[in-house]
């Protein structure tokens, strides 16, 4: 017996339905996020993501934050630390005028710049600023804290030496970036280094992110012993190196990063250890020495700019640039240079003498001389950089 088949008229069914519609705002976080990192820059970005609010929470996540500093490498200043009279409140921020990019501007309304996840952990000192992180120190711990993202990472002091070498005292802390290797791409390494002094005695202890553990190096014997003063002249941070300024000859404590060891580099002739300068870094990464000066002659402030040479070299920087420092308008005719509070990647701050207990300060651009910021404190200054 045949089994008759129905045939099913197609009168009686239904068409299927139509493929959902795609649109900015249904596409995945992944999606969205690729998308973004096509773009050029990271001014780019952001200025795509103010499409929807959805890709706009995509672009400013702490997971996407940070596959910008991986994919780009385009520093821009959203601002300035101020630190009041060297004092262990926090610091405060002067973010620069961002009205002409509202995609730097979001990335500040976004971040935690009034360290409110910092709040509980008492009297903190910023100890550093470097590659978009903050180092924090208070008697207890350290904190590295990344206002763009609201991470803050915790790790104790150096432990308590056994004798002979308790008696080594920490007088300041620098943070180091450390990048993962294939495997670890996707997450941050760090490194902290704990400047100590015993006398004429110097040695650098570090703390490494991958081993969670603090490790003391050789010490060093400084000739002339260096002041234990980091207040005025902090850490500065140069291809590779970390320069620190003694406050009566014209020599820098150098200490290697990779070989941990510390070594004498003299300042060029014409600049002392009462001129306005600073050891940095130009946009390419090269290392400069910045060296702001008032010349009567001319009537205007002359800028120099060094490059650091080979170590085998007699001299060891090279004049690039000297020349008037002309900054647009010009600065009132009071005002004399101070001091050069910082050279980061090709970002130049310099602090001016005025008429009040709040000085000066001026920012730009060590290539063009575009000026970034001005503005007044009493205090150090840090410029905080979106890398």
């Amino acid at each position: 017996m045949r089994t008759k088949r129905r045939r099913l008229s197609t009168s009686t069914m239904s068409p299927p339905p139509p493929p959902p519609t795609t649109t900015i705002t249904s596409l995945p976080d992944d999606v969205v996020a690729d998308i973004l990192l096509r773009l050029p820059s990271p001014t780019s970005i952001f200025r795509a993501a103010l499409a929807s609010k959805h890709w706009c929470s995509v672009a400013v996540s702490p997971s996407f934050v940070r596959l910008i500093r991986e994919h780009h490498h385009f520093p821009a200043l959203l601002g300035h630390f101020l630190s009041c009279n060297h004092s262990s409140t926090l610091p405060l921020f002067q973010p620069v005028p961002l009205h002409a990019d509202p995609a730097l501007a979001a990335v500040v309304r976004c971040g935690d710049f009034f360290f409110t996840r910092l709040q509980d952990s008492g009297r903190c000192a910023l100890e550093d600023c470097h590659h978009g992180f903050l180092l924090f120190s208070n008697r207890t711990k350290l904190t590295i804290f990344d206002p763009t993202t609201h991470q803050a990472v915790y790790l104790p002091r150096p432990p308590r030496r056994p004798a002979p070498e308790n008696d080594y005292v920490a007088h300041t802390f620098c943070l180091l970036r450390d990048s993962g290797g294939a495997r670890d791409r996707h997450r941050q390494f760090f490194r902290v280094i704990s400047l100590q002094h015993r006398n004429r005695s110097a040695r650098a202890e570090e703390y490494d992110s991958r081993s969670g553990e603090w490790r003391a190096h050789p010490c060093t014997v400084l000739t002339p012993a260096r002041s234990h003063d980091n207040r005025f002249f902090p850490a500065m941070h140069a291809a590779g190196r970390i320069y620190w300024k003694y406050s009566s000859t014209r020599l820098l404590l150098c200490l290697d990063t990779k070989t941990m060891r510390f070594s004498y580099v003299r300042v060029p002739a014409g600049v002392s250890h009462g001129s306005a300068y600073a050891v940095g870094e130009t946009e390419d990464g090269k290392c400069c020495l910045v060296h702001v000066y008032y010349c009567s002659e001319g009537g205007c402030h002359q800028l120099q700019v060094w490059l650091r040479g080979d170590e085998a070299d007699a001299e060891p920087w090279l004049l690039v640039r000297d020349e008037p420092l002309r900054l647009g308008s010009p600065a009132p005719v009071h005002w004399r240079a101070r001091q050069v509070r910082a050279v980061v990647a090709g970002l130049v701050l310099v602090c001016f003498n005025g008429s009040s207990a709040h000085l000066p300060h001026v920012a730009f651009r060590l290539k063009s001389l575009k000026v970034e910021a001005e503005f007044t404190c009493r205090g150090p200054a840090r410029p905080y950089l979106f890398e």
